[in-house]
């Protein structure tokens, strides 16, 4: 039996994507040169990924001349909700929470940062209303401590 095919994007798929939110629409040729400036790739390759794309759905193409012409259809901001949406519930649960903690917890924020993500959490929860809201807001510091004692 068949695997049934996902639309969300592989890594290989999504450098494709890249190239195509940044440069437009763009022939299989001029993808595969841009993907080559960081590491070889072959055309068929990249010919064959635009083909798993135009089937998923991401991609649109129309022919010019003998070349194919690709167009994102998708656009980066609903792949970014997508694949945010996939990893928050294969990893974390389906907790934004534990997500916001992990990455708290793991990298580095400068106090700007800090203060300009707790001030759009307080904006959320502003517009929401706190009855709505999942997680309350929580400091840097508690957040912290508190993925430091679950991991003990």
């Amino acid at each position: 039996m068949a695997r049934q095919q996902s639309s969300e994007l592989t890594g290989a798929e999504q450098k494709i994507m890249q190239v195509l939110w940044q440069q437009g629409p763009s022939s299989v040729k001029d993808i595969a040169a841009v993907l080559s400036q960081k590491s070889p790739v072959a055309y068929t390759t990249v010919q064959t990924l635009c083909r798993i794309l135009l089937d998923k759905g991401h991609v649109q193409t129309e022919k010019q001349g003998k070349a194919f012409i690709y167009r994102a259809i998708t656009v980066q901001q609903e792949a970014r909700t997508q694949a945010l949406s996939s990893l928050l519930k294969r990893f974390f649960g389906g907790s934004p929470a534990l997500l916001a903690q992990h990455l708290l917890a793991e990298q580095h924020l400068s106090p700007e940062l800090a203060a300009q993500l707790q001030a759009s959490i307080d904006d959320a929860v502003q517009a929401t209303g706190p009855e709505k809201a999942d997680n309350a807001p929580i400091s840097q510091s508690a957040a912290i401590d508190k993925v430091k004692t679950s991991h003990s």
